[in-house]
């Protein structure tokens, strides 16, 4: 992978600041060697994902996470800390059946720093527990993650997401009747 997105740039720039011995070839082929692991890594780790979600085990969802690991979901509050995410995500699978298939886009390694870019797709069958309101639903969109290697185990720093669902129309207010306005 020759081209590098803005935050791999970043990614790159930050970790390689002292490496000025290194030939950017030499750079290249070792990122390049880098990058094909964590994409093998990430295949087995994106797999096991799919089987915790499908099963509700939060424990093993948050164990992939690093010890202060960001779960940045969509229109709520991240979630910090390996607590705070097997907490979430206890909560999510007390609703229902999930299922989830993800799909690594891209996938740079500089060192023990990694960042996936891919998409998802989702869908719930709610059970007798599901908050009122929650149906049945489908999702894809996208995500990004940021990855540290540690102890030779690769544990994601930061996780973000989003649908690619269109946001919902806005309720169009309420047309009045000639006959609920005031007169003055």
């Amino acid at each position: 992978m020759r081209t590098v997105s803005g935050l791999g740039l970043a990614v790159l720039v930050a970790t390689t600041a002292c490496q000025t011995t290194e030939s950017p070839q030499r750079m290249q082929s070792r990122m390049d060697s880098e990058s094909a692991a964590l994409r093998q890594a990430l295949t087995g780790i994106a797999r096991r994902y799919e089987r915790w979600v499908s099963a509700g085990q939060a424990d093993s969802i948050a164990a992939i996470f690093m010890e202060q690991g960001r779960q940045m979901p969509p229109n709520e509050q991240a979630a910090v800390g390996r607590a705070a995410i097997r907490d979430r995500q206890a909560r999510l699978a007390s609703w229902g059946t999930w299922q989830i298939h993800l799909t690594s886009e891209a996938a740079l390694a500089n060192g023990p720093l990694g960042i996936d870019r891919g998409s998802y797709k989702l869908s719930l069958k709610p059970g007798p527990k599901a908050p009122p309101g929650v149906g049945a639903l489908t999702d894809d969109g996208k995500y990004l993650a940021h990855w540290h290697q540690v102890g030779g185990q690769w544990l994601i720093a930061d996780l973000a997401w989003n649908t690619n669902r269109p946001l919902p129309r806005p309720a169009t207010p309420a047309k009045r009747s000639p006959t609920s306005r005031r007169r003055r």
